[in-house]
């Protein structure tokens, strides 16, 4: 027997079913799928680069080790094996993105700002007022935008940083004046 479907879920109830004691929201907002999807383009260029060079080695090596089983050629398909499972998951993070943006819902309250996703499976991430960096908008053509507040490191370096924010917000101003009290509270 097929389940019915309930009632689409509102940003609204996502994010006030994760209230806790004392707090209030201040603001909700859904993430917008075209600016979710290309939210960090470098990651993903990063991505095929290294996916392309894995692919590489891992042909080169198989190349060598098919002519001479003894030869180096196995520590190439190792590298490439590795690079080449590094790189694909880079570089198909803008397809997981578009996958996972109409369950993503962002919030902000008197106390915390959230990133929710609710599928393919539940997880929250938490952003104190300490962790807002700064909050900067970027307006889209269709009348949506995005707010950067944080910033977080990716990759074994932690040299590089990806931004954090809610992305194609439709609210983008009062997702903006909501982290600003926030960051300033």
């Amino acid at each position: 027997m097929a389940e019915t479907p309930g009632p689409p879920e509102t940003p609204e109830q996502v994010v006030g079913a994760e209230l806790v004691d004392g707090e209030t929201l201040a603001w909700t907002g859904r993430a917008g799928r075209d600016a979710y999807t290309g939210s960090n383009p470098f990651r993903t260029l990063f991505g095929r680069i290294v996916l392309i060079g894995g692919l590489v080695a891992l042909y080169y090596g198989y190349d060598a080790v098919s002519v001479n089983p003894r030869s180096p050629g196995l520590f190439g398909i190792m590298f490439g094996l590795i690079f080449t499972i590094f790189g694909a998951g880079l570089a198909i993070k803008p397809y997981w993105h578009w996958y996972t943006a109409l369950h993503t819902f962002y919030g902000v309250t008197n106390r915390r700002a959230m990133i929710i996703r609710t599928k393919p499976w539940f997880a929250i991430r938490n952003f104190a007022n300490l962790q807002i960096e700064g909050v900067a908008q970027e307006y889209n053509g269709d009348g949506t935008g995005n707010v950067i507040f944080a910033t977080e490191p990716f990759g074994r370096v932690r040299a590089l940083r990806a931004a954090v924010g809610f992305w194609g917000a439709e609210d983008p101003d009062g997702a903006a004046a909501a982290l600003t009290r926030l960051k300033e509270s």
